[in-house]
């Protein structure tokens, strides 16, 4: 009986070992066994929203980037390159083993978007700020041309270049007293900077910066795009033997304030240049504004009229001067506006006469009425003023005449010389304006005038100093004033113009 008990066990064992066997097929075959899987934590890779991945650490990733990126942390000298903005990596507990290589996910990034390193993106809101445009340039009212975005890895860079770009319109004395809040006190003459800003709204912001993106990384390269704008129209002038500035700035379209701006090592006008000497040069076109107000009191001198009283009990051709001429002086308080270095608004708020005028009166003989004559040319606006532009090159453009400002909006304007009214006229950028023909192929233009003339017409004769026009601000003008021109034939029509300060 022992012994058949015994051979019972065997059996049973072979019986449970085919039924296993039968059960794990089973399983098998129906994909029983493969839907029971323990869970693991993994990281899920995202492109734009879609996965494109799914790795075993993060770590290993970002390790991999920056070991692949061994160039770009050279360049920008950073320790870290980062996954570009629209990659996101997001921790995930997933049954999922189908883990993508890193090699796999770098290199799909690398194909489709490019990496970042850690900086600041700066913006310049220049929505707010004053309307100022110049001849050349207008600003715009697009809201994304008045907002300029500008990469750097360090906001100091940004700090030093801003300050350069505002040392290049005013001089590091009064840069230095108006940080340390030192205010100078006209005593008699001079001048005093009450405000100095720059004329937009400046902030940071933490940010990973796309590598295909420009990254400010100096203070000189910064500064260059801060005076020059996005459209840098520059180059590089070779000094030649005999070269003064004023010739380099002719060459150039520019003028000599212009070249001393682009070149911070040239230090005033009078700076001696050497023959191979690199100087860049370019149209300006600062991204912001830098503005500085200013009181200034000034002595000006005014010129004494000569009067001819005509004697009719001697002959023609008989002259005596019977009293000598002599120049006053006005003493004149202003305040200026003036904007990347150039004066916008200027305003007389006070005068003094120092010394009065005394004309010079000559008796001539003949039988002709007394006349009153100002010289050769007389000056065409009230006296006292300010001259807020001169002749000669800015912003890539000659500015063909003297602008004349500080007599107020409305002010008279004068002829300059005797001759006949040729144009009454408005056209665009001009504003309304009046044209003379004088003797000896001579014209004169008096623009931007508050409408069109209402007291002379094309034909009309005019004496020197008679009213032809009233001082605004019509057509492309930044502030009340008259700009004013001489040409010595047609003007835009063969003539040439000369600098009106020449003819006084």
């Amino acid at each position: 009986m022992e012994n058949k008990k015994k051979s019972k066990t065997p059996v049973l064992g072979i019986i449970i070992s085919i039924i296993l066997s039968i059960a794990f097929t089973f399983l098998k075959t129906n994909n029983v066994l493969s839907k029971t899987k323990i869970p693991i934590e993994a990281y899920k890779v995202y492109l734009e929203g879609e996965v494109i991945g799914l790795i075993k650490s993060d770590k290993e990733l970002y390790d991999y980037i920056n070991k692949m990126q061994d160039e770009l942390m050279k360049k920008y000298k950073v320790d870290n390159v980062y996954v570009p903005n629209n990659i996101q990596v997001e921790k995930d507990v997933t049954y999922e083993d189908n883990l993508t290589t890193i090699s796999g996910i770098y290199n799909i990034i690398n194909e489709k978007s490019p990496f970042t390193i850690k900086g600041y993106k700066v913006l310049i809101d220049k929505t707010n700020s004053t309307k100022y445009e110049n001849e050349t340039n207008e600003l715009s009212t697009n809201d994304e041309e008045n907002q300029v975005y500008i990469n750097v890895l360090d906001k100091e860079i940004f700090k030093e270049a801003e300050k350069k770009v505002i040392l290049s319109f005013v001089s590091e004395e009064e840069f230095i007293d108006y940080e340390n809040d030192i205010k100078k006190t006209v005593i008699d003459t001079g001048e005093a900077i009450e405000n100095l800003y720059v004329d937009a709204m400046i902030t940071f912001t933490d940010a990973y910066l796309p590598v295909n993106e420009k990254i400010y990384t100096t203070e000189e390269e910064l500064t260059q795009y801060l005076l020059f704008g996005k459209n840098q129209n520059m180059s590089t002038y070779t000094v030649q033997n005999g070269d003064t500035l004023e010739r380099v700035a002719e060459a150039n379209k520019m003028n000599i304030n212009e070249v001393l701006i682009a070149n911070s090592g040239l230090k005033s006008s009078n700076a001696l240049l050497y023959e191979g000497q690199k100087l860049t040069v370019g149209v300006l076109a600062p991204v912001f504004q830098t503005v500085k107000e200013i009181h200034k009191v000034e002595d000006q001198e005014i010129g004494y009229k000569t009067e001819y009283v005509y004697d009719n009990t001697q002959y023609v051709g008989y002259q005596k001067t019977t009293q000598q001429g002599s120049n006053g002086i006005n003493r004149i308080t202003q305040k200026i506006k003036e904007v990347n270095g150039e004066i916008m608004t200027a305003l007389i708020s006070n005068q003094q006469e120092i010394r009065p005028v005394v004309n010079e009166i000559i008796v001539k003989g003949g039988k002709q009425q007394a006349i009153v004559s100002a010289g050769n040319w007389g000056w065409p606006t009230n006296i006292p003023y300010i001259i807020s532009s001169h002749y000669g090159w800015r912003w890539g453009r000659l500015h063909s005449g003297v602008d004349i400002c500080g007599t107020g909006y409305g002010s008279p304007l004068y002829a300059a010389k005797d001759g006949v009214v040729t144009e009454v006229r408005n056209s665009g950028e001009l504003g309304n304006y009046v044209e003379i023909a004088h003797d000896n192929g001579y014209y004169s233009r008096y623009l931007h005038m508050v409408t069109l003339s209402p007291y002379v017409k094309v034909g009309d004769r005019v004496k020197m100093g008679q009213t032809i026009g009233d001082m605004g601000c019509s057509g492309h003008c930044y502030g009340t004033h008259l700009h004013f021109e001489i040409w010595l034939g047609k003007p835009y029509g063969g003539g040439q113009s000369f600098n009106p300060m020449l003819f006084y």
